[in-house]
């Protein structure tokens, strides 16, 4: 029978323990192809510019990276389900082969290979995520989809590392011989995951229906709930700024550090991080009401700000370990920007109750957060800064996580008035 994107349609209840696992083996699949290049150093490698090598593919990867978020704004929030499956494949198959060039590339050429190979990749969290949001149970789906966020892009980069040193594959094959480890487990999971069943009924009484956003949609979401959502918007690009360069360089810090000689650090110091992030987020599936879940996460945003101040505060005076610094301020980091993935975003659907989808609130503040990062990045880079990832961390988390602070609780007292008003109103009406 030939073979047609009908055959691997949702049609069947998947376990939920099968669920959680084929959304954590896709988006790990994921980072294997976008994040596994980051365990090298690339120091031989001549581009110019006077700025370090591994910068520059950074900044290239990145950028492209961020114009996937752009465009994802309209493709994602439009996107029909049947056409899922074919999208997931073609741009992880795409950006692999982009590592492939970027492996016999001449030097100027691997910077345009890295920035083909991140321009498909932006979109793949939200075609992902629209397999299970509108769900009462999107929380925990959505816990297993975020512990890539934190597990993950350490795992793929220590097989990379693992590949080089025990394997003798050079840094500029690395990449490719990462994400080709990864692609059938990709592919399986894509096969499994778009054979789950939509969301049911009680579901969709709980969590509102989630049909595709057009552009008059768009507008007039922006338009009644604009204010607020900028101040979340705000909230997510700190997050993003912290929680980016923490990934893009967390390789360089440990090897100033004294790490140099043991890459098993990069994944063993995200667990901790991993297991109470995620036990916290999966927890939101055990809050029914939708006002009570987002005043919850906004809640834990400020906290989490909070544990970013006094930590690094500490790591700063000499109080704390590199270790157990990364290790709480990893908390403070991910325990919001994972909110944001499992609850924020999601409970702010079914509150606000308007025509559309999570795509959409997703992709412009995702867009805006990489846009920020690739500035920054720039910014470093070229205009004064050559001080050490140590204190460059340092001076980012203080900075960004106050303002997140005070950010938040502006965002949330906003929110709180919209929710009242539009209570009254519903009232007033019945």
């Amino acid at each position: 029978m030939p073979f047609k994107i009908e055959n691997i349609t949702n049609s069947k209840k998947i376990p939920v323990w099968l669920m959680l696992l084929v959304i954590f083996l896709c988006y790990t699949s994921m980072y294997a192809v976008r994040k596994s290049f980051l365990a090298g150093q690339y120091k031989d490698l001549s581009i110019g510019f006077e700025i370090d090598s591994k910068i520059i593919l950074v900044i290239s990867q990145v950028l492209g990276y961020m114009i996937s978020k752009f465009i994802g704004i309209k493709i994602i929030s439009e996107m029909k389900k049947n056409k899922r499956a074919v999208w997931l494949i073609s741009f992880i198959s795409f950006s692999l082969l982009m590592l492939g060039l970027f492996a016999i590339a001449p030097p100027k050429l691997k910077v345009l290979a890295l920035f083909l190979n991140g321009l498909p990749l932006g979109m793949i969290f939200g075609l992902v995520f629209s397999y299970i949001e509108g769900r009462k149970n999107t929380e925990l789906l959505a816990a297993a989809l975020s512990a890539t966020f934190i597990f993950s892009t350490g795992f793929v980069k220590t097989i990379g590392l693992i590949l080089m040193q025990d394997f003798n594959i050079s840094e500029y094959n690395m990449p490719f011989a990462t994400g080709l480890i990864f692609f059938p487990i990709f592919l399986i999971s894509v096969y499994i995951l778009n054979k789950t069943s939509s969301p049911s009924i009680s579901d969709l009484e709980s969590r509102k229906q989630r049909v595709p956003m057009h552009k008059e949609d768009r507008k007039a979401f922006i338009k009644h709930n604009g204010l607020g959502y900028f101040g979340l918007v705000g909230i997510y690009i700190l997050l993003t700024l912290m929680r980016d360069f923490r990934d893009n360089f967390i390789v360089e810090f440990w090897a100033e550090m004294g790490f140099k000689g043991t890459p098993e650090i990069v994944t063993l110091t995200e667990i901790p991080i991993a297991i109470i992030v995620l036990l916290i987020a999966a927890t939101g599936t055990l809050i029914r009401k939708n006002k009570i879940a987002f005043n919850t996460s906004m809640w834990f945003t400020a906290l989490g700000a909070l544990i970013i101040i006094v930590t690094t505060v500490l790591f700063d005076k000499n109080m704390i370990s590199p270790v157990f610094w990364i290790i709480t301020s990893g908390i403070g980091i991910y325990l919001p920007y994972i909110l944001f993935h499992c609850m924020i975003f999601e409970r702010l659907v079914a509150l606000l109750h308007f025509k559309g989808n999570v795509g959409f609130l997703f992709y412009t503040a995702d867009a805006m957060g990489y846009l920020v990062s690739v500035a920054v990045l720039f910014l470093k880079e070229i205009i004064t800064f050559k001080q050490s990832w140590g204190v460059f961390f340092t001076k980012l988390n203080l900075q960004t996580a106050t303002l997140m602070l005070l950010l938040t609780i502006v965002t949330l007292w906003y929110f709180n008035r919209r929710f009242t008003k539009q209570q009254l109103y519903t009232l007033k009406n019945e």
